[in-house]
């Protein structure tokens, strides 16, 4: 990235699942990302080597990607039992092969009257290696 006056608007993914948005510059060996927010900008310095991916956008892009990044948050959930973890674990198995046996028989009926093709192969390679899936 060159030092021009040309703005380059961008997404970033940062190493450690996280991500930015905003007008970008090379500044200082760092890219400089101003974020907008309403009709001001946050500014956020990140190291080269901490950068995933740069995608350049149009600003109106970078700007409808700002809200979706959600802010840190503290985690303050009630730490759970083995027994109740064990218990929900249990309950969304069910849950799991309950669906998966309704979209076998939606599946069985429509192929009876011609709506879908023969099974799906693909579908039933993943259906397959789902059952096989420990959660």
């Amino acid at each position: 990235m060159s030092n021009n006056s040309t703005e380059q608007w961008a997404t970033i993914e940062i190493m450690g699942h996280d991500q930015t948005a905003g007008r970008i510059t090379f500044e200082n060996g760092f890219l400089r990302v101003d974020v907008p927010k309403d009709d001001t900008f946050r500014t956020e310095y990140l190291g080269l080597d901490a950068i995933f991916r740069v995608r350049i956008v149009s600003e109106e892009i970078a700007r409808a990607f700002v809200p979706v990044i959600i802010e840190a948050r503290p985690y303050d959930a009630p730490i759970i039992t083995r027994e109740q973890h064990e218990t929900d674990m249990q309950r969304a198995r069910g849950e799991i092969n309950r669906l998966h046996q309704q979209v076998r028989i939606l599946e069985d009926r429509l192929t009876a009257i011609n709506a879908l093709p023969e099974k799906i192969q693909e579908y039933d390679d993943w259906q397959n290696s789902e059952a096989d899936t420990e959660f």
